[in-house]
């Protein structure tokens, strides 16, 4: 079932922020699709996002803060006791809304949510809607740079979670923990020999921990691999670019290098082709072909039957009469059958004709001649092992010499050696993993898992739930195949989509996400410009977030002021496609290249509005002649694109 998020205001009173109240619904109660909020330097915008943050997660509820964290958001040089933040939303067709009220004499933040039945205390948002409603959830979609260069980290947002929490995917591997869980409770509750069964359970645990310790292990390296791969590949690329410059060099270095590829492949087939001719016995030896000529002449002199095989005078004796016209009673018949054992069958004889026959063509006339044949292949690869080591030699010649001239190329031979020795260390520490040592403290985690499976065995037997663990076994796996099959092909396709963005939004940066683990995982570099960090965060959500059926708000702080002008013309038009309401707090130095893209991408329908804190006696004034305007104790805001833009030109200058 498609979830809707939408936000339709909120109301912030006694708080470090001007008090003030905003309202994003437009007529027919709908919230519009693009709010702009501008609000100067030093209005409370980071307050007020972080108070948003906290209404819509709850994590402010059950004493979360402690007292220093209230006490931050008490209205500056104010001795007020109390305030509160209200954030009110239409969650599917559902009024909600959230109330957090601050006591700051006891330094406490107490929720109150009201719905449909009434108010209740407590952070209580419908149960459909509460795992959009989490810290780490609600961080992606009240968006800031920040968040941009957690995307990033790994320390920080997962981005893994926030795809599978999208999607549910999680759900599959919720589902199969609870079958074990379901197997584990079974068990316990059967077992007849209780020591017997606590032992092999303790066992069964810490196999369970030391594979899952091993698999996260192996997979850690498995990553450093092929991100150490990728960089060594670049880097060779780099080192040909730089070597390369230099052209009378490089034309020198080619034909060295088609050389050694050239020889590569020589010693390559005519080692091969010594392989197959040293199967042949007689081609290692004279000895050994004189012996199967041996052999054979012994074979000839047996004087093998070639058609009357043991078969024949088996259906002799079923006859009557003999080939040679006398009658065959029953005592000649059991002799012939008797006698019948002596030759050897046609399957025997035909064997023994393709033995003499298969000697024949091998040892031919000449004892000698296949050896002598191995011989001269066998010079043929040495000569051509020597030459190759020749070209290689020169070609290596030709690298030192580059890289002496050229310090450029120097660093990029010594980072290739860096990165190869790396990875030969990866390597070894991986091989660990999958070596197949039996020990007692083996890592290789296909032994630890087939302990893990008799050891599992050994608990079903005690609980007498042999049958209950196959069907466990079978289920478990179809699960696991489907949660690792769903949730590569999605996160593939999030990050095929994301590339295609910033392509779009950085044509001319070579940046490309290459791959979604805990955080995003750039290609070649961990991380980019502040702008080009801006951009992918926003391709990945824009990606994410067009790609399920469920509809959450976007509130971003700054959408463009981190992105050179060249680039915001692009972050326009992208910004209808996030969601079905964008919200974004604004400064005027973003109007350029900015707001006039996103107007033209939005038809026009873009809600502006203006708070600022009431300090400026002009500002107060201009504000105060225009209808659209409320005033509060320290703040106010107006609504309207002709004040917006006037107060942009007021705060510029």
């Amino acid at each position: 079932m498609s979830a809707v998020m939408q936000i339709l205001g909120w109301k912030a009173d006694g708080l470090r922020c001007p008090d003030h109240e905003i309202d994003f619904r437009e007529a027919g109660d709908d919230p519009h699709r693009v709010s702009l909020i501008q609000m100067p330097n030093g209005t409370g915008k980071t307050t007020t996002l972080n108070l948003l943050r906290a209404a819509l997660s709850g994590s402010a509820a059950n004493g979360s803060w402690d007292g220093s964290e209230t006490m931050k958001y008490r209205k500056l040089e104010s001795d007020q006791s109390h305030g509160a933040f209200e954030v009110r939303l239409m969650l599917g067709s559902e009024r909600v809304t959230i109330i957090m009220n601050f006591d700051f004499e006891t330094s406490r933040v107490r929720y109150k949510t009201t719905r449909g039945e009434g108010q209740v205390d407590g952070f209580e948002p419908p149960y459909e809607f509460r795992r959009f409603m989490s810290e780490t959830f609600v961080e992606a979609f009240v968006f800031d740079g920040e968040l941009a260069e957690r995307l990033l980290d790994e320390k920080h947002l997962r981005a893994e979670e926030l795809v599978e929490d999208l999607f549910q995917v999680g759900t599959l591997k919720k589902l199969e923990d609870k079958v074990t869980e379901y197997w584990e409770k079974l068990t316990k509750k059967s077992a007849t020999e209780e020591i017997a069964l606590t032992r092999r359970q303790n066992k069964l645990e810490k196999l369970k921990e030391r594979l899952a310790k091993c698999e996260s292990e192996k997979e850690r390296l498995e990553r450093d691999r092929d991100e150490t791969s990728g960089r060594l590949q670049k880097q060779h690329a780099t080192y040909e670019q730089e070597i390369s410059k230099e052209n009378s060099r490089a034309q020198e270095l080619e034909a060295h290098k088609e050389e050694v590829a050239s020889l590569k492949s020589r010693v390559r087939e005519e080692s091969l082709d010594i392989l197959d001719v040293m199967r042949a016995p007689n081609a290692l030896s004279p000895i050994f072909a004189k012996r199967l000529h041996e052999l054979k002449i012994g074979l000839d002199r047996v004087k093998l039957p070639e058609s009357a095989a043991r078969e024949f005078f088996t259906e002799l004796a079923q006859e009557e009469f003999c080939v040679c016209g006398r009658p065959i009673d029953d005592h000649v018949r059991d002799v012939i059958h008797s006698r019948a054992e002596q030759y050897l069958g046609s399957d025997d004889v035909i064997l023994l004709n393709s033995m003499k026959t298969a000697i024949q063509d091998a040892v031919g006339e000449s004892h000698e001649t296949a050896e002598e044949q191995l011989r001269d292949k066998l010079h043929s690869l040495g000569e051509a092992m020597h030459d190759e080591r020749d070209a290689r030699n020169e070609v290596a010649l030709l690298q030192r010499a580059a890289e002496q001239a050229d310090p450029a190329v120097r660093e990029a031979s010594e980072e290739i050696k860096k990165l190869e020795a790396e990875l030969a260390g990866i390597a070894r520490n991986l091989d660990k993993y999958t070596n197949g040592d039996t020990a007692e403290n083996t890592r290789d985690v296909n032994i630890l898992a087939e302990r893990v499976k008799a050891a599992e065995d050994d608990v079903a037997e005690i609980t007498k739930t042999i049958i209950l663990k196959r069907k466990r076994d079978v289920l478990r796996r179809i699960l696991r195949e489907a949660y690792q099959t769903a949730r590569r092909g999605i996160l593939d396709e999030v990050c095929d989509a994301a590339n295609q963005r910033i392509t779009e939004l950085l044509p001319h940066n070579n940046i490309r996400i290459m791959r979604i683990e805990k955080c995003l995982v750039l290609d070649g570099k961990e991380g980019g410009s502040v702008g080009e960090n801006l951009s992918v965060a926003y391709a990945f959500l824009a990606s994410l977030f067009n790609r399920s059926e469920h509809q959450l708000p976007f509130i971003v702080d700054s959408p463009a002021n981190s992105i050179d002008l060249a680039n915001r013309s692009r972050i326009g038009p992208l910004i209808p496609q996030l969601t079905r309401q964008f919200i974004a707090f604004t400064i005027s130095s973003e109007r350029d290249q900015f707001v006039p893209n996103l107007q033209q991408a939005c038809g026009g329908k873009v809600q502006f509005i203006t708070l600022f804190r009431k300090a400026d006696e002009q500002l107060i004034e201009d504000a105060r002649t225009t209808p659209n305007h409320t005033e509060t104790l320290d703040g106010i805001v107006v609504r309207g694109e002709s004040f917006f833009n006037k107060f942009q030109v007021e705060e510029a200058a």
